[in-house]
């Protein structure tokens, strides 16, 4: 029997954000399914490579989101005990299973269809420019408090259709729900998910009352089977759209930065032929893997995933970065390499529940790296790489603050 990987120790410290391939190769190392012992959670499961990974997250119907699904039916009995706007994200559409899953997914889908994402690229770089317009009284600024955060906030409440006045709340209140997993930092987000909560409420209110633009009325009048979305799932398709649709975009721009800071042969391709952009976000997604990991889902029934047993209930995981370091998959996998082809990164996981805003977040990291280095080509870190400070959040790599010189 493998000894557990001490998820804190292993996958939480900031060496590993720093540079993951050395703890990912180990975990190659030691097989495609792995024990792991995660903070809160225990022990469970973690699938690490491609394969692995693929057939468990393709396998919707063996691996479940809901654990209630897998036998765990106290789960349940805990909802009934939390604040109102907590219990309705809790209950919203990557925790659940078929064929509640698929209702609400096709009602999403059909909104983002009738809104169409390629269509926002004029505003995504409008929006960028304004940013970088503002950066330029000053030589040096946080990437990740100015620009890499504000930008997919901005885009996605736009693309909701909330008011721009609004703004500066959304951003203070994004703030406050990533700052930390401390005790203290948790206790802060019931008051800031009951009052960002209420604000919703309100514009779904309004949204129904009077028409407007924007995804939030999409969503309001998706119909699918005679079913449309009620309040409470509204509430929650909003806060999904809002968190996912902004932090780990953040992220991909923040991250992407510091990477191709240090790939710079990348960046002088890009300006001598543009159409390579779309090749750096690819490399991208996968070499930064800011996603790092899925989240858990519960075995069905006793079974073997790659030849590893588990029993009935198994929490497990899937290493969506170690999948994108399989050296089985990927020649050189901690390379930088825009030439890779193929390249069948799982940045966006797979299956049911693959990533619903992979059009947005490609688009969006493209669009913002290419303003940015294409308005400040002499940008620099304004100090050390070893003295920025990463994340030590589960599933999430990215940087607290970014100082950079403009030139």
């Amino acid at each position: 029997m493998l000894k557990p990987v001490d998820v804190k120790l292993e996958l939480l410290s900031a060496g590993y954000k720093r540079d993951p391939w050395p703890v990912l190769e180990r975990l190659h190392a030691r097989g495609e399914v792995v024990p792991a012992k995660i903070p809160i959670f225990g022990d469970v499961l973690l699938v690490v490579s491609h394969a692995g990974v693929t057939e468990f997250l393709k396998n919707h119907r063996r691996f479940v989101q809901n654990p209630v699904n897998a036998g765990i039916s106290w789960v349940s009995g805990l909802q009934k005990w939390m604040p109102r706007t907590m219990r309705a994200v809790s209950n919203s559409m990557i925790t659940q299973d078929d064929p509640e899953h698929r209702r609400l997914r096709g009602l999403v889908d059909q909104a983002f269809s009738r809104r169409g994402v390629e269509g926002l690229r004029g505003r995504i770089g409008v929006t960028a420019d304004r940013l970088l317009d503002r950066m330029e009284a000053s030589s040096e600024f946080d990437l990740v408090e100015q620009y890499s955060r504000r930008l997919p906030l901005m885009v996605i409440a736009e693309l909701l259709g909330l008011p721009s006045e609004d703004h500066d709340q959304l951003h203070t209140w994004a703030q406050g729900f990533v700052k930390g997993t401390s005790l203290t930092s948790l206790a802060m987000t019931v008051p800031r998910l009951s009052r960002m909560g209420a604000y919703l409420r309100r514009q779904i209110a309004t949204a129904r009352g009077a028409p407007r633009p924007g995804l939030l009325r999409e969503l309001i009048a998706a119909e699918t089977g005679g079913y449309q979305l009620n309040d409470e799932e509204l509430l929650a398709m909003v806060f999904l759209l809002f968190f996912a649709g902004h932090e780990t975009t953040t992220h991909l721009i923040s991250v992407g930065t510091l990477t191709l800071l240090k790939h710079r042969t990348a960046l002088e391709r890009a300006k001598r032929d543009p159409s390579v952009w779309p090749r750096i976000v690819e490399e991208l997604l996968r070499h930064t893997s800011v996603v790092e990991m899925s989240k858990p889902r519960y075995a069905v029934e006793q079974g073997a995933l790659r030849g590893v047993e588990f029993k009935r209930g198994q929490m497990m995981f899937a290493s969506l970065a170690a999948a994108n370091f399989d050296p089985g998959v990927f020649a050189d996998p901690d390379r930088f390499d825009i030439d890779r082809n193929p390249n069948p990164h799982l940045a966006f996981g797979t299956g049911v529940h693959f990533c619903l805003g992979h059009q947005l977040a490609r688009l969006e990291g493209g669009i913002a790296l290419e303003r940015l280095f294409s308005r400040y080509p002499d940008l620099s870190l304004a100090v050390p790489e070893g003295e920025l400070s990463w994340k030590t959040n589960l599933g999430l790599r990215g940087l607290n603050a970014m100082p950079v010189w403009l030139s």
